[in-house]
């Protein structure tokens, strides 16, 4: 192989690993390489922050899971998401939901909703770079009335 050839090569490997374009089935790596391909959310802990309508901040975790074929149609929904937050407030304590998620690749848009006599509905829009999701909303309603609102943010955690 020429000299030429092999920088050739060696310039579109880094240059596609530079974005994201390499798939690589090690842990992190590949994981990004989705994220920014289109196809959702990486699979992860992502940092949540948020402030309902009375002002109050919550924070905690979304997961982000692969999806079980045997519990949920894989056509319909990428991922498992499970979100677990807290207040600093004792007497509001923690709260959590578990749903699978839908992405749509044309507005980039994560969604998850739950619940029977109480509905949780999250949605929110995946930036770019694949690292946030941004301009969240939830809502929790009974009986088709609005119980709480909010907004909310997270942040792919570190790995």
């Amino acid at each position: 192989m020429s000299a030429n050839r092999t920088i050739a090569i060696l310039t579109v490997v880094i240059l596609c690993a530079a974005h994201g374009l390499v798939a690589y089935d090690g842990a992190g790596a590949g994981q990004e390489a989705a994220a920014n391909s289109n196809n959702g959310p990486s699979l992860g802990k992502w940092e949540f922050t948020g402030k309902d309508n009375t002002g109050l901040v919550w924070t905690g975790t979304l997961n982000i899971e692969k999806l079980d074929a045997n519990r949920f149609d894989v056509k319909k929904y990428f991922a498992l998401c499970s979100l677990d937050v807290q207040s600093p407030d004792p007497s509001k304590g923690t709260r959590g939901v578990e749903a699978p998620c839908t992405y749509e690749p044309s507005t980039r848009a994560v969604s998850f909703s739950t619940g029977v006599s109480v509905t949780h509905l999250y949605t929110a829009v995946l930036s770019r770079d694949g690292k946030t999701l941004t301009g969240g909303k939830w809502t929790e309603s009974k009986e088709a009335t609005v119980i709480r609102s909010g907004e909310w943010s997270a942040k792919l955690a570190a790995r």
